[in-house]
Formats: structure tokens, sequence, C-alpha cells
């Protein structure tokens, strides 16, 4: 994998935006070379909490080590943590019973996405890369049962990204035994369906409520550059239709879980409250160091979801498929089917956190910020039963949507010397799979491949289906001969 992050490297050099550290990353570096002079960093409290990923640099930046070494120093730890953290992903799949041909094949998925071998090699400075390494790390932790190490990692994930404590501390809600596995059932179906039918229509009516009082033109305007546009506002309806859609998957696969006695028996009183104990002081800490009033305490996280969801239906699933991989689709399938008792079953910590990380996922369409799902979801899909050429066309598919990293350099270091906007052609091989910059060309490319990519995958599992059934009918006959 090391070797890989250095070709990937070769190919695309550095981000060619402020010498190569980005915009996000240009501030991170201001910060670091500050604290390595022993100056405090005050007014931006969202960043601020984020330094703690890049104590190595502020340790070398001490020592005298300029701007472009801390570049070139944070891409190389990327790789080497990185690297690390398919091999500790690999084993935790070889210990969760994963054959080792389909192990190791799910982590050549995972290597072929745009967020894993790309973005930390390409745009080096930023705390998506060490929060994707946690994440791999406490589902490590979590199979061999190291379960002070997710203690820990409650409390240290706090401070990486938003949101990434929830990766441990359900985890550590929800301990991993090897004869602790969701049953594979279709139990319960009616009572599911029943508190569906009753939670579905006022939550209906309340999310029909709130997308009536939200202005199109700022759903328009939100992440548009130079009259560019990301947003189709004349298909709002479309776009709200696909939320509703999005928001019952989330209410029947949480419902079945919910009523569902393995859910409640797998839950660790214990581990829960150690867990959310590592998480408090943490977050105690965090809101004493730093005046949250002042400065930038974060975007409003409610009003951005709701203007990236009505921007074009579905376009969070485009850019999760495009800055993940087309794993993500079958993962999703993988889901529906267990929670109709068609699948195989998971083991009840991975399936609650893959669950409680959707919402997330359906409603926002900037993949980076929910990076941290992406081991999980590879997790799920190497622990699917798909056949084997289904897996082989997802490995395939995710190469194919690697293609374009090799005219990024090029087209990007045209677009920054003209200064041109971020939905223009040249920038959206970079933008393209950043969801809310994401142009409509883009969209549109990214929903036909979507769509010819789920087809391809659905015929192929009804042809094996039908040759299985075949194979059983000829031995039937040939058993009443």
């Amino acid at each position: 994998m090391a070797i890989v992050f250095l070709i990937m490297h070769s190919v695309l050099g550095f981000i060619p935006v402020r010498d190569g550290a980005g915009w996000d990353g240009s501030v991170y570096v201001q910060y670091v070379e500050a604290l390595a002079k022993g100056l405090p960093v005050v007014g931006d409290p969202y960043r601020s909490i984020r330094i703690s990923g890049f104590i190595p640099l502020v340790v070398a930046s001490y020592f005298g080590a300029s701007t472009a070494s801390l570049i070139i120093l944070q891409a190389i730890l990327n790789a080497l943590m990185l690297s690390v953290a398919v091999v500790v992903l690999h084993d935790a799949m070889i210990k969760l019973s994963v054959k080792s041909g389909v192990a190791t094949l799910s982590v050549a998925t995972l290597a072929c996405s745009w967020m894993f071998i790309c973005m930390p090699v390409f745009y080096p400075i930023l705390s998506d890369h060490i929060a994707l390494a946690a994440a791999c790390v406490s589902i490590w932790c979590w199979v061999r049962s190291y379960r002070w190490m997710i203690y820990i990692l409650c409390a240290f994930c706090a401070w990486l990204m938003p949101g990434l404590f929830l990766i441990p501390l359900v985890l550590a809600a929800f301990p991993f035994h090897f004869n602790q596995v969701a049953e594979k059932s279709r139990a319960k179906l009616r009572l599911t369906l029943l508190w569906f039918v009753i939670l579905a229509a006022p939550l209906t009516v309340l999310l029909l409520f709130v997308i009536h009082h939200v202005s199109l033109s700022a759903v328009s305007a939100h992440s548009a550059s130079l009259n560019g546009k990301t947003a189709s506002v004349d298909m709002w309806m479309l776009s709200a239709f696909a939320i509703l859609i999005s928001l019952y998957v989330i209410i029947w696969l949480g419902l079945r879980l919910i009523v569902r006695p393995e859910t409640w028996k797998s839950l660790s009183i214990y581990g829960s409250f150690f867990g959310v104990l590592f998480f408090s002081l943490s977050a105690l800490l965090m809101k004493i160091s730093f005046d949250w009033n002042t400065g930038f305490a974060g975007p409003p996280l409610l009003d951005y979801l709701l203007y990236q969801s009505l921007a074009a239906p579905f376009k969070p699933l485009v850019a999760h498929f495009i800055s993940f991989g087309p794993v993500i689709v079958l993962a999703l399938f993988a889901c529906l089917a267990w929670s109709l008792g068609y699948a195989r079953p998971f083991p009840t910590g991975l399936i609650v956190l893959f669950i409680a990380l959707l919402p997330f996922l359906a409603f926002g369409s900037e993949s980076r910020q929910w990076i941290a799902a992406l081991p999980v979801i590879v997790l799920i899909y190497a622990l699917s039963d798909f056949a084997w050429r289904t897996r082989i066309w997802c490995f395939i598919f995710s190469v194919l949507l690697l293609v374009p990293v090799f005219w990024l350099k090029q087209n990007l270091a045209i677009a920054a010397v003209k200064g041109l906007g971020f939905q223009t052609y040249q920038w959206q091989f970079y933008f393209g799979r950043q969801g809310p910059w994401m142009s409509l060309t883009t969209y549109q490319l990214g929903i036909i491949l979507m769509s010819v990519f789920i087809a391809f995958s659905l015929f192929m599992h009804f042809s094996k289906n039908r040759h299985f059934k075949e194979i059983l009918e000829t031995e039937s006959r040939e058993g009443q001969g």
C-alpha cells in the first residue's frame, strides 16, 4: 500500500493551491507554525480542535521544518498510517471469518476509492485522513476486544473530526463476541411494518413542512462558484421525494434494529458507561479549552444537509458513489436484504453503527465529512454474501472511477492559474468528487454511471439465482427419475 501511495503521488503531485497546502490545509499549517513558536490559536475553535491530529507537524516545525517540508512530512505520515490501516482492517475481516480472498479483494476495493488512495497524498494537510485511519483502528480494537483502547478512542476521536466519536462509542456500547451475531430471521416483520406506518406519517408531514420553508435560492447558491450550477431547483419536488425515500429507508432499518431482541441482548451497560464517560470528559475539556462564542464554531449543519439533499434527486448517494466507490451501493443493498431476513446476519454492533451513520450519508453530499463511514461500509460489504463475480465487478468499477486522476494534475494547474470557477470542466476533476461543489454535468454523469453499475449488478444477481434454480430443478427431476 505504501508503494501504491508513492505511485499515486507521482501521478497527482500536491494540490495547486497555496503551494500544496490547500484551502483549509494552509490554515492548519499556519496554526501549527504558531503553536511551534509558543503562540496561541484564537478565534477558530472548529479548526483548533483538529490540530490534535497534527502534533508531529508541530514538533517538526519547532525544530525548524519549512512549510513545504511539513506538507511532505504529512503526506508520508498519511501513506504509512493508512497502509497500516489496511492491514488492521484486513485482520479484522479475517477475525470475522471473512474468507481470505474476499477480505483481500474488499480492502483492494477500499484502496481504489478516491478518498483513500488519492486525497491523503494529494491534499495531505487535512484531518480527514487521520479520521479514516482511526475508524479502521476502532474496528480492529472492537474485533480484538481491546475495550480500553476503544474507550480512549472515544475521547481522542472527538478532537479529530466532529461526529467521528460515534464510531468508537457505538462499538463500545455493542462489544463484539464471536457467539453474538444477529439471527437471520424474518420475525416481527409485521410489528416493524406497523410501527413504520405509525412513525412515517407524522415524520413525513414534519419533513415536508421543513422543506417547504427552505429557500430555493439558498439551495441554488450553496457552494456555487462564479455563476456555476450545483443544483437543479426545477427538480426540487423530485429531490423532496428522494429525501422522503431516504427517510423511509432509515426509519425501516432503525425499527428493524429496535424490535429485534438481539440488539438489546448485545447492548453492554458497562461498555456504554465507559464510552460515554470518556467522550463526555473529552467534550468537557474541549468546551472549557476554547471560546466557542468567538470565531468559526462550525457550519450550520442542518441547513447544509437540506441544501445538499435538495440540490438534485439522490445527489448525496451519487456523491458518495463517486467518492467512496460503488461499494456503498452494495452495502446498502446488503443492509436492506438483512432487514428483510434474506441476507447473511451481521455482528450487532456493526449493523447498529452502519444504520447510525446512514442519516448523515443520506442527507449530506460532502463525503469527506463522513469519511469515517467508509471502513464500516467496506466491512458490511465484505461480510455480505455477494457472489465472487459481483465483487470483481465492484472492484473493476472502482478502478474505472479512478481513471480521471491521470488528467487531474494538468487540468487543475490550468484552473488555478486562470482563476476559473469550481464548476468548470477543469476544476471538476477535483470538485466533482466533493459533493456540494459537484456541477450538474458531473451529477448527471455520476447518476448514469451509478445506474449502469446497479443494473449490471442486478443482472448478475438474478442470472445467478436463475442458474441455481435450474440446477435444483434438474437435480429434482433426476431424483424423481
